[in-house]
Order: structure tokens, then C-alpha cells, then sequence
């Protein structure tokens, strides 16, 4: 017969075997397909939902300047046409009858004139280029044919219309710092999927060492009732040990629900970042911490202010509210416009010719525009305002935050270190209090209490791990260092 003492020793040995099984049996299928950080951050780069948004937005602001820019650009339009039309005099009239008034060309019934005209117009958005030919011929009734042949060239030049280049040329430039935008924006996007993806990876990592922690203190703590109610059924456990092993294992048991459901949520988030919907679950490979690529607080701070997009933003937002600016109060400036143009003919049937030359300017000035220029100056100005003031403010900013962020994790850096040390400690004192229930100086109770404090401690541990893992990241992104994943 084994002693009470003697099943304990038994319990106590095969327990690491015991827990080692379950902990397998446990989390079986969450290694599956073990994954490692790169190919996460791979995948949610090439499959990703945010990174295809991402890449709609710039795709999307390209597009927007490549028709900008081809509005304040070169274009040559050709042109052609034909047209003929029959008249009916009343009174009939014809080229040998009595003369009979009339307004404007004499004709003849069932004459039918015709014209064919061709020309093509170069432009951009201040100047205007024009070339036209005409041929324009009559049938008459006793079978001549009169037609004269016409071309023009005229030529257009805008001096100025509110904007240098005009305003086709404002929106051009106002696309050009969207795109700068878009592509500030697509930066820090992919560094904060970046981040994600990593945040996830490392939390289902966390979750990982978790869930086998659980597992055993979940067993270890079911091995603990059992003994115990072996300790009851010989009358050497009170009611009140057995009802507080009872609830230490209920109690575990809970944490380790909570551990699987924190497990398979944070499968869940990687898997979406990743683009993935295969419903397998992931599991993350073993991967060392993060690496800081500073080594001090005012090297991090100057990184920062480097490399952060955000100043870039409000900098280039800036830009684009002066060129409201501009075009805002060019719209209340006179326009001046110049043209100049020459014109040929030559009439065949009676062998004459004709040459015109034009100039011209014009100058327009808004008088009464019900304030709508005024509206947009004002507007634009306090666009501006806005843009430069917080581009002064994330100057400030950033330096705060990355020391908060840098001193958050040194603390969080000794936190673990003390949380490392709380666990030997919790080992070595519930290690000398079962030697002491052993020799009879300790009550089950306190076995009880220092299993719980050994638990606590690890449990802290991990806590401890991830979140100094966590700090690290976070000072990552602060400093706005463009990732490098291929």
C-alpha cells in the first residue's frame, strides 16, 4: 500500500510528463503551419486588403496628375467638314433674269453650293495655334462651276490669367503635391501594416507560450485536487483545503478557456492582415525580439524627425494652400490676352485674290464677382495657417512622444527583468514550503498558496514579455523608418 506521502511523490514525478502530453494534445493544430515574422509581413505586403487600399489611393492620385498634366500640356486637335445647302428665291429669280432685290448674295433656284474645309489647332493653356483651309465651289444651271479656295492661320497668346502657366497649369501643380501626399501617405500606411502585422505575430506568439502554460497549471492544479481528496478521504485535508483546490482548478480551468479564445483571436487578426481566409489556423515560429536601430534617446529623437511623414505632409499641405492662394488672387487681377492672324482667298472664276491681317488684345478686369475670389483667398489662407501651425506642432510632438515611448521602454525592460526574478523566487519558495509540509512545519494550505504565487509569477512573466515586446514596437513606428520587406 502507498503511503499518502508516497502517491504525492508519485503525482508530483509524472506531472511534467503529464502536462508536457496535454500541452501537445492541447495545441496540436495550432502547429499546423507554423509561420515565420518575413513571411507575415510578406504576405499581408502581396495579399493584404490595407495594402491593396493603399495602393488604389496612389494608383488613384497618378491617375489624377497624368490628366492634369496632360490638360496643361500640348494638344493638336484636327478638324474637318462639309456641308451644302439649296436655295429657293422667291420670286424666282436667275443669273439672266430682270434684277430683283435682294439682301445679302444673289442666287439662283437649284443651285446647290458646297464647301470642304480642313484645320487642325495646336495648343496649350496660354497659347492657341490655328490653320484652316477652305474650298468652297457652286454648280450652276448652265454648268459652271465658280469656287473659291480660303486659309487662315491665327495665332492666340494669354499674357496672363491669375496663375503662371494658367490655371489648367494650377491644377497640375496642385496634383503633383497630391501625388506627394499620397505617397507620404502610402509610406507611413505600409510602416503601420508593417507594425500590424508584427503586433499580431508577436501577440499569437505570446498567446502560443500562453496556452502551454495554462495547460499546465491548469493539470498541475487538477493533480493538486485529486490529491487533496485523496488528503480528505484519510482525514488529513480539511474541508476548507479541499475547498480551495476545488477552486484553484475551476479557477484554471477558466484561465485556460480565456487563453484559447485569446489564441484563437489573435489567429484571426494575423490571418487577416495576410489576407488569408483559409480558415487554417496559424501558429508563429519561434523569432527573437525586435532590434532598435538607435542606441540613445537624442539619437532616437533626431531619427524621428528625419524620417516621420507626417511634417512632410503638413509642409506639402502648405504648398498646396498657396497655390489656392495664388490662383484665388490672380482670379481678382485683370487678364490680358493677345491674337494676331492672317487670312488668304482666291476666286477662281474671276481670278482675284484677297490677304487680311488681324491683331487684336483684349483685357478683361472682374469687376463685381459677389465675393467668391475673396471666399477662396480667405480659405486657401486659412488652409495655410492651419498646415504650417501643424507642422510646428508635430515638431514638438514627435520629440515627446518618442521619449515617451523610450522611457516606457526601459521601464517596461526592468519590469521584465523583475518579473523573471519573481518567478525563480516563487519557484524556490514553493520548492522549500513542500519540503516543509513534508517535515510537517507547513500546513496544504500554504503548498496551496505558493502553487498560486509560482502561477501568478510566470503569468507575470509573459505579461511582462510581451508588453516590453510591444514598447519596442511602438518605439519602432515612432521613428518612422521605412521597412524593407521583399
Amino acid at each position: 500500500m502507498y503511503s499518502v506521502e508516497g502517491f504525492h511523490r508519485i503525482v508530483v514525478a509524472i506531472k511534467p510528463f503529464l502536462a508536457a502530453v496535454l500541452t501537445v494534445l492541447a495545441t496540436w493544430p495550432v502547429w499546423s503551419e507554423p509561420i515565420t515574422l518575413n513571411e507575415a509581413v510578406k504576405q499581408a505586403l502581396s495579399r493584404g486588403a490595407e495594402q491593396s487600399i493603399l495602393a488604389a489611393g496612389l494608383a488613384g492620385a497618378k491617375a489624377v496628375l497624368a490628366q492634369a498634366q496632360a490638360k496643361a500640356g500640348l494638344t493638336v486637335v484636327p478638324t474637318a467638314g462639309y456641308n451644302a445647302s439649296q436655295t429657293w428665291n422667291s420670286p424666282p429669280q436667275t443669273r439672266t433674269g430682270p434684277a430683283v432685290a435682294s439682301v445679302g448674295l444673289v442666287t439662283s433656284d437649284g443651285v446647290v453650293p458646297q464647301s470642304a474645309s480642313a484645320g487642325v489647332t495646336v495648343s496649350t493653356p496660354l497659347t492657341a495655334l490655328s490653320i484652316r483651309g477652305t474650298e468652297t465651289f457652286q454648280a450652276g444651271s448652265a454648268g459652271d462651276l465658280n469656287h473659291l479656295t480660303g486659309g487662315s492661320l491665327n495665332l492666340t497668346q494669354t499674357i496672363w490669367n491669375g496663375y503662371p502657366g494658367g490655371l489648367p497649369q494650377a491644377a497640375a501643380d496642385r496634383a503633383t503635391l497630391n501625388l506627394r501626399v499620397a505617397e507620404l501617405n502610402s509610406v507611413s500606411g505600409r510602416n503601420t501594416l508593417i507594425l500590424n502585422v508584427k503586433r499580431a505575430f508577436y501577440t499569437l506568439l505570446s498567446a502560443q507560450e500562453g496556452i502551454r502554460l495554462l495547460v499546465q497549471t491548469s493539470d498541475s492544479r487538477k493533480a493538486s485536487l485529486e490529491f487533496v481528496q485523496s488528503l480528505t478521504q484519510v482525514n488529513q485535508a480539511t474541508r476548507l483545503d479541499l475547498k480551495t483546490a476545488e477552486i484553484n482548478a475551476a479557477s484554471a480551468e477558466l484561465d485556460l478557456r480565456a487563453g484559447r479564445s485569446a489564441l484563437e483571436v489573435a489567429q484571426r487578426r494575423l490571418a487577416n492582415l495576410m489576407g488569408r481566409d483559409d480558415g487554417n489556423p496559424l501558429a508563429a515560429a519561434v523569432e527573437p525580439d525586435p532590434v532598435l536601430t538607435v542606441s540613445s534617446l537624442d539619437e532616437a529623437v533626431q531619427t524621428a524627425l528625419r524620417h516621420r511623414v507626417e511634417p512632410k505632409i503638413a509642409q506639402t499641405n502648405a504648398q498646396l494652400a498657396q497655390i489656392d492662394a495664388d490662383s484665388a488672387a490672380g482670379a481678382s487681377l485683370p487678364s490680358v490676352q493677345v491674337s494676331g492672324g492672317l487670312a488668304v482667298a482666291k476666286d477662281w472664276q474671276q481670278d482675284a485674290g484677297s490677304l487680311l491681317g488681324t491683331v487684336g488684345v483684349s483685357v478683361g478686369v472682374p469687376l463685381i464677382d459677389a465675393g467668391a475670389s475673396a471666399g477662396l483667398s480667405a480659405q486657401a489662407e486659412a488652409n495655410r495657417t492651419a498646415a504650417l501651425a501643424q507642422y510646428r506642432q508635430l515638431l514638438r510632438m514627435i520629440p515627446a512622444d518618442v521619449a515617451e515611448a523610450w522611457n516606457a521602454l526601459q521601464i517596461d525592460q526592468d519590469r521584465l527583468t523583475v518579473a523573471a526574478a519573481s518567478v525563480d523566487v516563487a519557484q524556490g519558495q514553493l520548492e522549500v514550503t513542500k519540503a516543509q509540509f513534508e517535515s510537517g512545519l507547513k500546513m496544504l494550505f500554504d503548498v496551496q498558496n505558493a502553487e498560486i504565487n509560482l502561477s501568478s509569477a510566470q503569468a507575470g512573466l509573459l505579461k511582462a514579455k510581451i508588453t516590453k515586446l510591444l514598447s519596442a514596437l511602438r518605439l519602432q513606428d515612432l521613428l518612422g523608418i521605412e521597412e524593407e520587406h521583399s
